[in-house]
């Protein structure tokens, strides 16, 4: 029988159960064949969410070493240790010190197990994130020779220009969409009543963490133009508040503008398809992204899109083919295309057709599995 390949993903700080990268990382937990791979899963520093919400349980080392410079070097040395262990074919880890943490821990690990032990890192966003500090754990690695994973084209460029990795480092996996998921979400659905919505309102719908870079700022703007022509108009926000003093910024926004009896904020919800149904157009007015999860399922769900055309939301959206890009925090250009869509029903329904007709031919769950499957084995059998 073949031995499994075993892979160990790695992930310094878990903040919530519903972040892109967390949530990416639970797909691949719980979609990679356990046929063909066993997985472990290591957390450097802590988690701020029950270490349940992984498929595979981690182990915390943050817990059980502490803080400080000391426990640094301990959990490092720990690290080496699992992957002795448990003698681990692969590293897969998500953030820029995850990366730095498994190159010198896969290091040490290699005079015992007598291996190359390969680290794999990945690249979600466009850069907005970087600072000197992670420029500076960039090129401690570089001269491991990592392989990278990249959500979108727009993030292999990025770290190119601001990173200087070489793009052929990197292998481009777009996010998928689970059909599985959206048949549950739509089994499960929410009604306007539940949301707190009238059954005669245009509802405007934007799926997004109350994060300063998501453009709620734009967005609240822009819908006060549309009320003023539409007073019909409803926006609603889910997403979930990870930033209190950010979310307040927002209340008194929506207070100063005169939009409380049109906004609603939800909050977080464990299935976006629970609530998608009530959309009549779907919104992004993000600042910056990678590769939109939102999008994608905005356009399964079969919704008219208007969004941000910021990093590889042209790899998903064609303009006014099955949604329209707008620059970014451009408050008349968002709202006029808004105004566009609830003007005209059946520039609404071209959209969101073409919208789930490309979502599910290009970004559908098993093909993007297989590419993660593909690019495990090359990488730990050495053929890439």
């Amino acid at each position: 029988m073949t031995r499994k390949i075993r892979v160990l993903h790695m992930f310094d700080h878990i903040l919530s159960a519903f972040g892109g990268t967390e949530q990416h990382l639970i797909w691949l937990q719980n979609m990679l064949d356990r046929q063909q791979f066993e997985l472990f899963c290591l957390v450097f520093s802590k988690m701020d969410c029950p270490s349940e919400i992984l498929p595979i349980q981690p182990l915390v080392l943050g817990e059980i070493f502490g803080p400080g410079k000391i426990s640094f070097l301990k959990r490092i040395w720990a690290i080496s240790r699992y992957i002795c262990d448990n003698d681990i074919d692969l590293i897969h880890a998500f953030t820029p010190t995850d990366e730095l943490i498994a190159c010198y821990a896969s290091l040490l690990a290699r005079r015992k197990l007598r291996k190359r032990i390969p680290v794999v890192g990945h690249r979600r966003n466009i850069g907005y994130s970087l600072n000197r500090k992670v420029l500076w754990k960039g090129r401690l690695t570089r001269p491991f020779g990592m392989k990278y994973i990249a959500n979108s084209q727009a993030a292999v460029d990025a770290a190119f220009e601001k990173e200087h990795i070489s793009r052929e480092h990197f292998t481009v996996i777009h996010n998928s969409v689970s059909m599985v998921r959206f048949g549950i979400g739509v089994a499960s659905q929410l009604t306007r009543a539940e949301l707190g919505l009238d059954s005669d309102a245009f509802v405007i719908g934007s799926v997004a963490t109350l994060r300063p870079i998501k453009g709620h700022q734009t967005l609240l703007r822009a819908i006060r133009l549309v009320v003023d022509k539409y007073p019909q108009t409803r926006l609603l926000c889910i997403g979930e508040q990870l930033e209190i003093k950010f979310f307040e910024e927002l209340q008194a926004l929506t207070t100063e503008l005169g939009l409380e009896r049109h906004v609603i904020w939800f909050g977080n919800i464990d299935n976006p398809f629970r609530v998608l149904p009530n959309f009549d157009l779907a919104v992004l007015a993000s600042y910056s992204e990678s590769f939109s999860n939102a999008i994608l399922e905005y356009g399964v769900a079969g919704l008219p899109i208007v969004a941000s055309n910021v990093g590889g939301m042209a790899e998903i959206i064609t303009d006014g083919e099955n949604g329209f890009l707008v620059p970014p925090e451009q408050v008349e250009m968002l709202a006029e295309k808004m105004i566009q869509l609830i003007e005209n029903q059946e520039t609404r329904q071209n959209l969101a057709n073409c919208a789930a007709e490309r979502v599910r031919k290009n970004f559908d769950e098993t093909a993007i599995l297989q590419q993660y499957t593909d690019f495990y084995k090359n990488i730990a059998l050495g053929n890439s």
